[in-house]
């Protein structure tokens, strides 16, 4: 499930990627900070939530877009998603560029890919044992 959640994170930053910059205020710039970037625990919490709420709208749109008869229709779709996605990530009080920076550094960085699954797993954890 750990390895899903992350790799829906990594498809949503592909597969929707188009969308939500252009929802954000200014336009996002490639990062060339090092590596050795250090994001709060707050920040990382954030994200990890964001990234399962974000998953799961994934999830629930996907679907409807490919079933989706027009280009048209698809563009509907795609826009309703991620103004929920873009909602989702606000609702962790995190802004769009935010959340996309942690992204790219879960990708290209172990340590702080590493530190987003384990909280994810921690959720998981605690939202599996909740249903019990």
């Amino acid at each position: 499930m750990i390895r899903y959640l992350q790799a829906a994170a990594i498809a949503l930053g592909i597969a929707w990627a188009p969308l939500i910059p252009a929802q954000a205020t200014t336009p996002a710039a490639p990062i060339t900070a090092p590596q050795s970037i250090d994001f709060t625990d707050a920040d990382l919490k954030s994200f990890a939530v964001a990234v399962i709420h974000v998953s799961q709208i994934n999830d629930t749109y996907l679907p409807v877009y490919q079933a989706a008869k027009t280009p048209e229709e698809q563009q509907l779709v795609e826009q309703k998603a991620t103004d929920e996605m873009v909602q989702a990530v606000k609702n962790q009080g995190m802004s769009v560029e935010k959340y996309q920076e942690i992204l790219t550094h879960a990708k290209s960085n172990p340590q702080v890919a590493n530190r987003v699954d384990q909280l994810i797993r921690e959720m998981a954890s605690e939202n599996s044992s909740v249903g019990r």
